[in-house]
Order: structure tokens, then C-alpha cells, then sequence
């Protein structure tokens, strides 16, 4: 390989062990500075919302895309703060209040299909989680635990790979493989109306690029998550949570929405096969994306708790 190892760039390098700086820390809300280079003010601060519930763990909590669900997913880390779970809420760079002026909130992730833009953007993502996880294990203490619903699951499951530390981890119908969500997903409709205008992609060119002999050879090679960036078959593959899967190693709590128009089956059920982690279990609820919080929040909420507490 040419140049020198430190020329070359990999992703979440950024990131730097207790590296945050405290912008505002109040009984509810803590500001930290985002480690991560960005050209947007509102995102360079990550906000955490935060729930004092005592000394029986530390949760960080990462909501999914869009401008909706914030209210509304706020109740997981306050229904463990109520069992005696410190633990907090992270705003996504690029959403509620760290949209940029301009944009409405997630729009960031889905207005370009430039991948260097998308990996940045999601890498940004993963920074600020582990930034996070670092400042609330030095407030809270350990054991240290991650939830992660929809697109903060696949956040969520990015960084777990450089986490040790982590006593368990919990995935809300999310999923890895971009082959499945791109072309399956209504959420990502905008994505193959783009590509069908600038003909960068096709079904069949990204099925031919996600096949064995390309993406999960890919897979199969890697060695770190702290993944080499530029030098990948397919730009995607470097944000691709099923590419970080097999590197988690807590355990890890999974729950599969079976009528899932967000995040189709495949991906999902293809994300829980590939995690690394020894101790694993999956729940497949009788739900879609949105009637999963609707109609098993507290269900979901109770089994995380029970796995976490080693009871299952």
C-alpha cells in the first residue's frame, strides 16, 4: 500500500477515547462539542437529554430518521430512568435541533446519493455516539448499555463494533444491507428516483456488487471496523452496518418488525445472522415500523431490560 499509515484515512478515526469537551451540562440537557469536522453550526454540538434514574446502568438511546419520532421514542430513556437506568437521549447530527437552517430534520440522509457525502454523514453519526457513551460512563458509571430504533439501530450497531465496554446492546427494527433497504424500502423511494435520473445504479448493478464474490468477500476480508475508506468495491459498503456486524461483541438484544415497509425482513433478519456478538436473541413481533412502537414499546422496553439483567 502506498504512502505512509498515517495518510491513510479510516472511519471514525476521529474519534479519540474521552475526547468531548462540555458545552453546557444542566439537570436535563448536556451539550458536548462533536469531535467531528463539520461545515454546519447547529451540528457541531451533539445534544443529549438526559434522565437521572439512578445506579442500576447507563443507557444511551439513538432515535431513527426523520422529523416525528423524537417526542414520541423519548419514552424508552424515561421508562428506564423509572427502573433505576441512568441514561440519555442523543439528537442525530442533522436533525430536530441540530438541523441545519434550509432543511427539515433527517432530510441530510436522504437528499443526495453522493456516498461520500452519506458515509460522512453517518460516520459524523457514529462519532458523536461513542463521544457520548465516553461522557455518560464518566457521569453515570457502568455497566454501560446502547438502544438503538430504525436508523439510530444502525447507528447503534456501527458503533457497538468499537465498543468493548458495552454490558448489552439493543436493536429496534433495524437492519444492514443496503441491496435490500434501497431498492425495498419506501423510505428510500427518493433514493431510486435519483438513481434512475443520473443512472448511477440500477437493481441489478447493486445485487451484481452485493453478491458473494464482491460485497460479503468484502465482509469476509475485513479485519477492524476501523475500516480503510477509499479503497472498498463500493463506497456504500464503508457505512454498511452488516459490514461492522460481525465486529459487536456484546450481548444483543434484536427485534424484528415481520410486516416492516421501512426496513424490509431481509435486512433485518440479515443483520441478527451476521452479528458477532456470542450471546444474542431476536423477537419477531407481529407489527410494521411504526405500529412496533405503537403497539409493543412496552414489550420491547421489558425485554431489553430482561436480557440486559441476563433473565433471558
Amino acid at each position: 500500500m502506498q504512502g505512509s499509515s498515517q495518510a491513510i484515512k479510516k472511519f471514525a478515526d476521529d474519534y479519540k477515547e474521552n475526547h468531548y469537551r462540555i458545552l453546557r451540562e444542566d439537570e436535563n440537557l448536556t451539550i458536548l462539542e462533536s469531535p467531528y469536522p463539520t461545515k454546519y453550526k447547529e451540528t457541531s454540538g451533539i445534544v443529549l437529554h438526559t434522565f437521572d434514574g439512578g445506579t442500576r446502568g447507563t443507557l444511551l438511546f439513538i432515535h431513527g430518521l426523520g422529523k416525528r419520532n423524537i417526542k414520541f421514542l423519548t419514552y424508552f430513556p424515561k421508562w428506564f430512568a423509572k427502573k433505576g437506568f441512568s441514561s440519555a437521549l442523543m439528537i442525530l447530527p442533522y436533525h430536530f435541533e441540530r438541523t441545519p437552517s434550509g432543511v427539515e430534520s433527517g432530510e441530510l440522509f436522504l437528499n443526495t446519493t453522493d456516498n461520500s457525502i452519506l458515509r460522512s454523514r453517518f460516520e459524523h453519526s457514529v462519532v458523536d455516539a461513542l463521544t457520548s457513551l465516553d461522557y455518560l460512563k464518566d457521569r453515570f458509571g457502568y455497566p454501560l448499555y446502547l438502544m438503538g430504533y430504525s436508523f439510530g439501530g444502525m447507528i447503534s450497531t456501527i458503533a457497538a463494533a468499537f465498543r468493548r465496554d458495552l454490558s448489552g446492546l439493543s436493536l429496534v427494527v433495524t437492519g444492514g444491507n443496503f441491496l435490500h433497504i434501497t431498492w425495498n424500502s419506501v423510505v428510500t423511494k427518493v433514493f431510486r428516483v435519483q438513481y434512475e435520473r443520473n443512472q448511477e445504479c440500477d437493481v441489478e448493478k447493486c445485487r451484481y456488487w452485493h453478491s458473494d464474490n464482491n460485497f460479503y468477500r468484502y465482509i469476509r476480508d475485513i479485519s477492524s471496523p476501523k475500516i480503510e475508506l477509499d479503497i472498498a468495491p463500493m463506497a456504500c459498503y464503508e457505512y454498511d452496518p452488516l459490514v461492522f456486524a460481525k465486529f459487536v461483541k456484546s450481548p444483543t438484544v434484536m427485534f424484528t418488525a415481520a410486516f416492516d415497509i421501512f426496513i424490509p425482513y431481509k435486512s433485518s433478519d440479515e443483520l441478527f445472522r451476521f452479528l458477532g456478538s456470542p450471546k444474542k436473541k431476536r423477537y419477531v413481533i407481529p407489527s410494521g415500523h411504526l405500529t412496533s412502537y405503537a403497539l409493543f414499546r412496552r414489550f420491547i422496553a421489558s425485554k431489553t431490560l430482561d436480557f440486559f439483567e441476563g433473565k433471558v
